[in-house]
């Protein structure tokens, strides 16, 4: 609050003696002998997937009489050349434009308005407003204007437009192959703006949209279908992430532009790709302060009272206390009431979204986006403390406003960082969403992706997916790797133990996700396998730049890192290729045919669908392999040829026993086989 009062007298000052202080507003089988039965149940299906306020006000300053009304001029220069950039005027020449009796503003324009008044703009040019503007902005610490966005619901229709084409959602998400970009650091291109120190982990590295459109032919080639974004929408200059919005109906300019954005998508559909937003549907960034202090109050009495705005808020219409819970900062996340109704530490605010007006507002806010700019999907961010009445409603609302203007399977995904497969059920059921992140079984496998458990983990992390969610198991997304978690490579691992895992993740059931630097080897600055925490973070380390002038980087990702040549990028290329090619692999039931119950080593499975079985068989272990194992006989009899899919000079024959079909399978240290009949 003390910085703030000072920041409020200093921009005073700086008003009363046409000073400038910041003019950089816009920038710069446990054995042979026994079949292996667990597998998912039928086909996929349901509803959810088709398978076959008032004006914002700036904060009131308590500023005497005295300072209000006398100039400083002694004071004024001094500021004046300590914060000027180089690129402004020099002060004596505002201060000859901008004649001191006529520009004093007194504090309540302070406290109405969020830029000067017309009155202290009289008379200056284009480039002098802008320099006023940029430092009344700057002292109340409200993120910059965006030309051209909305600032109300009204000013952003949800009509189709007319004679617009918009592209048609795909048939099945299972064929899918996302992956997820942090656009701060993955890629940047033309004008390119940061903030802070770009050695630091928490600062904004200047990653925009134009370095993705720069990198889409990169994307395609590594076989990736969808590209799943951090957030767009605008966030305070210190949020790089995205996930603090404060204008939601425009693009961060930290990122670009709505038409960069546009283009963006334009150029994705154009090459077959897909583009899925991550959206932040529970809380807004840090926009005003407590009367009484952020501590959890608890629901029981009347919520917390606003004491200052801080920060604007738009659309305008959501800058008002009844659309926020407003019960104060969770500080135990395992208590239910908190994990619903507390903002998140430190201080982003909580939706009050079981309320209609906010629903309303809300969803409003997310057909606009998907009308305005042709968007395929949304990730849903942190959907477990949305309000859980919200939830099942805006999925609704949103699948039916898409379905309207030619979108009939609008992707909306749920992330839950849950370890428990059950709390996944109702995302996939009565919240209506199509798909949700597989945490809990990415918790469970770790150790045996990594060769430091036995292959039976990964039966039976399988066994307890289907038992919890049967057939809902084919909708979930996998991961090895993302933002939130460690990076999947390890300190001193090779990375043949990385392709082991791409292969896994591209042939398992389920929606597979890359994220952005993995296709490049890139590495987390850790041997632990345990979970991240507190005392062990992820991020930012697992958070490092791609573009080749980054200055956050280690040896495992400095340098040129969009390398199409990079044998891991190849390899991932080679998997999508070879997903792409067999339904089975996308579709497919699962069937686990061997796992070792003693150790590392080879875990094998088939995926059948429509008649047809494919054999994935992988090799976690540092030797050699050979194993005889059951087939489905029904449909794989006796005599039955298949080939490698990767390897096409490696072929093996089907032979019968009691009736029954087995192969024998043999592959070489961490080796990858899918076996294929002629016939996709």
């Amino acid at each position: 609050m003390i910085r703030r009062i000072f920041s409020g007298a200093l921009s005073l000052l700086i008003a009363l003696s046409a000073a400038p202080s910041y003019a950089q507003v816009v920038g710069q089988g446990a054995n042979a002998s026994v079949p292996r039965v667990t597998g998912s149940f039928g086909a996929v299906s349901g509803p959810a997937l088709s398978l076959t306020p008032s004006a914002a006000s700036a904060p009131t300053l308590a500023l005497s009489a005295a300072l209000a009304l006398t100039p400083v001029p002694t004071l004024a220069p001094a500021l004046a050349a300590a914060t000027q950039p180089s690129a402004a005027k020099p002060v004596a020449a505002v201060s000859a434009a901008v004649p001191v009796a006529a520009k004093a503003v007194a504090p309540s324009a302070l406290a109405a308005a969020p830029l000067p008044s017309a009155a202290a703009e009289e008379g200056l040019s284009a480039h002098d407003v802008q320099v006023l503007r940029g430092a009344w902005q700057a002292a109340h610490a409200l993120v910059e204007p965006v030309p051209g966005a909305p600032d109300t619901l009204a000013d952003a229709p949800i009509a189709p437009q007319p004679g617009r084409e918009y592209t048609a959602s795909p048939e099945d998400w299972r064929d899918q192959v996302l992956h997820f970009m942090l656009l701060d650091r993955f890629a940047r291109a033309g004008k390119v703006r940061t903030n802070g120190d770009v050695e630091k982990g928490n600062t904004r590295h200047g990653g925009n949209l134009r370095g993705v459109i720069e990198q889409l032919d990169y994307l395609k080639g590594s076989g990736v279908t969808t590209l799943l974004l951090s957030p767009v929408t605008q966030n305070q200059a210190e949020s790089y992430h995205g996930y603090a919005p404060v204008h939601m109906l425009a693009i961060d300019p930290h990122l670009g532009t709505m038409a960069d954005f546009k283009e963006l998508v334009r150029e994705a559909h154009q090459r077959g790709m897909l583009v899925v937003l991550d959206w932040v549907l529970n809380h807004s960034g840090p926009v005003f302060e407590y009367k009484e202090g952020s501590q959890w109050r608890g629901l029981d009495g009347q919520p917390k009272e606003i004491g200052e705005w801080t920060e604007t808020l738009k659309p305008n219409e959501l800058k008002d206390p009844k659309h926020f819970t407003r019960r104060g900062v969770i500080d135990n996340w395992s208590d239910g009431e908190q994990a619903v109704n507390g903002d998140f530490p430190p201080n982003y605010r909580h939706y009050a979204s079981d309320k209609p007006e906010t629903a309303s507002a809300l969803t409003h806010i997310a057909k606009w986006w998907i009308q305005e700019t042709d968007i395929d999907g949304f990730r849903l961010d942190a959907v477990r403390h949305v309000a859980p009445g919200f939830v099942p409603v805006f999925s609704k609302a949103i699948k039916e406003y898409a379905a309207s203007i030619g979108k009939k399977n609008f992707f909306l995904v749920g992330e839950n960082s849950t370890g428990i497969d059950a709390d996944l059920i109702p995302h996939l059921t009565t919240d209506g969403m199509d798909s949700a992140f597989a945490y809990p079984s990415y918790r469970r496998e770790t150790y045996a992706l990594h060769g430091k458990a036995p292959t039976r983990v990964l039966e039976d992390s399988l066994h307890r997916t289907n038992q919890a969610l049967g057939p809902l198991a084919g909708r979930l997304l996998r991961f090895i790797d993302n933002h939130d978690v460690y990076r999947f490579l390890r300190l001193g691992e090779p990375e043949a133990m990385l392709r082991m895992a791409l292969a896994y993740l591209l042939f398992s059931i389920g929606i597979p996700m890359t994220y952005y630097g993995t296709e490049q080897g890139f590495r987390q600055d850790t041997s632990r396998l345990d979970p991240e925490g507190p005392d062990h973070p992820a991020d930012p380390r697992n958070r490092e730049d791609q573009f080749a002038d980054g200055q956050f980087k280690s040896e495992s990702s400095k340098g040129d890192k969009f390398d199409p040549e990079n044998d891991t990028y190849k390899w991932l290329a080679k998997l999508t290729g070879v997903r792409k090619e067999y339904a089975a692999l996308r579709r497919g039931e699962q069937w686990v045919r061997w796992s070792n119950p003693s150790g590392a080593g080879l875990y094998t499975f088939s995926r059948i669908y429509k008649g047809k079985e494919v054999v994935v068989a992988l090799n976690f272990g540092p030797s050699a392999v050979s194993e005889t194992m059951w087939l489905d006989w029904k449909i794989t009899p006796a005599g039955t040829e298949f080939s490698d899919a990767l390897d096409s000079s490696y072929r093996v024959r089907v032979s019968g026993l009691a009736g029954g079909s087995q192969v024998t399978i043999s592959l070489p240290p961490h080796g990858v086989r899918v076996l294929v009949r002629d016939a996709k």
